[in-house]
């Protein structure tokens, strides 16, 4: 009743104190409910027909239902296999993902299910020691090597940076900050993950060009005499 409610009331929770903890858990616990979801939120691809019961014929009730989908699926934090003590079981991440997998290709849905997959990814915990992601995640990203999966992962990271401001005189600081971050992760995963080395290294190249690109515009503003500018995360 809680998870239903949860999704009555999606777009008004977003970014709430509250969140959405009834509907992770059981998504974490089905892929099938999350292929329903994605069902909901993305039309197939192989022109196949999905199950009767997943079809709504009325047209902003169908609106409506993407809507709120899409929704929840930006807002899931809860990775597949957590444990009560926040650690990822990767044996139980790893049955997850290949059941949701198997679901998306029978409901013609591998991509947008792989890149979905991808970004619950990107909500990883770190190693005590300080590396990112946690090994379990690493290990199973290793297993599909997934080029979507890695796009999604991306995706998720440089959305999840969310809103941030910088000074006039900054410029691309934070970016720089953040490329240097990422690509001592990737070095850190090189010779036992280079699937997840290379997607790191990735996110690092594009805070590069970040960097850069608000290194010039930083030059502009001193000359316009602005003194602060907000961005929001996206990459």
């Amino acid at each position: 009743e809680m998870a239903q409610l949860e999704f009555m009331f999606i777009t008004a929770l977003e970014d709430s104190k509250h969140g959405i903890p009834n509907i992770e858990r059981q998504i974490a616990e089905s892929p099938a409910l999350f292929v329903q979801v994605l069902a909901h939120a993305f039309k197939r691809n192989d022109g196949g027909q999905d199950p009767p019961e997943w079809r709504i014929e009325n047209p902003k009730r169908r609106d409506d239902l993407a809507i709120a989908a899409d929704s929840l699926l930006d807002q899931i934090e809860r990775i597949p296999g957590t444990e009560s003590e926040g650690t990822v079981n990767a044996e139980k991440l790893l049955d997850w993902i290949e059941e949701a997998r198997r679901l998306c290709a029978e409901h013609g849905r591998v991509e947008v299910g792989d890149r979905k997959i991808g970004e619950f990814l990107s909500k990883a915990p770190a190693e005590e020691e300080g590396g990112w992601p946690c090994l379990p995640v690493c290990e199973v990203m290793e297993r599909f090597a997934s080029q979507q999966i890695g796009d999604g992962f991306k995706i998720g990271v440089l959305n999840g940076r969310g809103v941030y401001s910088r000074g006039i005189d900054e410029g691309g600081a934070q970016e720089h900050e953040l490329a240097a971050k990422y690509r001592i992760w990737a070095q850190q995963r090189t010779f036992d993950y280079p699937y997840v080395s290379s997607i790191l290294e990735r996110i690092a190249a594009d805070y590069d060009r970040e960097a850069k690109r608000e290194d010039t515009e930083a030059e502009i503003s001193k000359r316009l005499g602005l003194h602060m500018r907000w961005n929001r995360g996206g990459g």
